[in-house]
């Protein structure tokens, strides 16, 4: 499946240039801000790899988000998930929704 799935996708919906990457390319700890930079025309960076839940605003207009992971838990992170509600006109709206709060999980 891997294989048949672009490395990144970019795409328009409500008037949002929106970027969806797995994030490997970057490697861990990396700053918004770089995101941006290899996108600059993005409104909405989404990515992964780290599995860290993110939700930030960059240069006042630009949304990066990293939902977490929703699978099973892995390094001590609680599964999660992120939602982002898009209204063409208003920014974006976005959050982090944790799916267990059971540090046993």
């Amino acid at each position: 499946l891997r294989a048949r799935l672009p490395r990144v996708a970019e795409l328009e919906l409500d008037g949002f240039r929106i970027v969806v990457t797995h994030g490997d390319q970057f490697g861990r700890g990396v700053p918004p801000a770089a995101f941006l930079a290899a996108y600059p025309d993005a409104d909405i960076l989404i990515h992964g790899h780290t599995h860290v839940p993110r939700l930030e605003l960059v240069d006042v207009v630009v949304t990066v988000m990293n939902p977490g992971a929703a699978g099973p838990r892995r390094f001590e992170l609680l599964p999660s998930v992120g939602i982002l509600e898009l209204e063409a006109g208003i920014p974006p709206r976005g959050r982090l929704v944790p799916l267990s709060a059971d540090d046993n999980s």
